[in-house]
């Protein structure tokens, strides 16, 4: 390759970084069908009103009296003053919410009256905690998980298959650790029903 194309290839990279670059928004003011600046990538700080939506947000998300939505979201959330957290396919740090609804992967800490999560590696903190799978803890009054949960600590404790168990009232189809509560119900548990403690047959 000659030396003309070498400097127009790279002109052409450092042309398109810096469009990229320019894309990225340092703060935005999300509302309903409006984005202020308009755009889809934000890095620094983004505000919702009522229901705000874009791609991606990297940095402090915030939203009041409503809805925050976005794709993928890296930083923290906080969305107490009346608001709920959406994310539809990404989210790594840390979410305050009345609400977290997230929908894809999750890394790092979710703290809600509700958190309703996917995949979770991490730990989620609310009232009642409904997810598929979490790779860390669920700590609140209820936890739901309907596949794995690696802890649960509550009053009320349900996954398909749980590790490790604390409550007053706990229940699984697998156990694959120990559950300690009031009541304990485990399908595979060395008794199905087991007051203050339960384990797995092979344990």
């Amino acid at each position: 390759m000659g030396f003309k194309k070498i400097c127009l290839a790279m002109l052409a990279t450092l042309s398109l970084s810096q469009a990229a670059i320019a894309n990225e928004l340092p703060a935005q003011f999300s509302t309903v069908g409006l984005n202020a600046p308009a755009g889809q990538d934000v890095d620094g700080f983004r505000l919702a009103l009522f229901h705000g939506q874009t791609e991606t947000v990297q940095g402090f998300d915030m939203a009041v009296l409503g809805l925050s939505e976005v794709d993928k979201l890296e930083g923290v959330s906080f969305n107490l003053l009346l608001g709920a957290s959406k994310v539809n396919k990404e989210f790594s740090g840390a979410s305050f919410s009345l609400f977290n609804w997230h929908l894809g992967r999750d890394t790092g800490f979710n703290m809600a009256l509700v958190n309703n999560t996917h995949h979770v590696k991490g730990v989620n903190l609310a009232m009642v905690n409904l997810s598929k799978t979490v790779a860390g803890a669920n700590i609140g009054l209820i936890n739901y998980s309907d596949r794995l949960s690696l802890v649960d600590f509550g009053v009320m404790n349900y996954a398909k298959t749980a590790k490790f168990q604390i409550g007053i009232f706990n229940m699984t189809e697998n156990l694959q650790g120990l559950q300690i509560g009031l009541l304990n119900y485990a399908e595979n548990g060395v008794v199905k029903i087991l007051p203050l403690i339960n384990f797995q047959q092979s344990f």
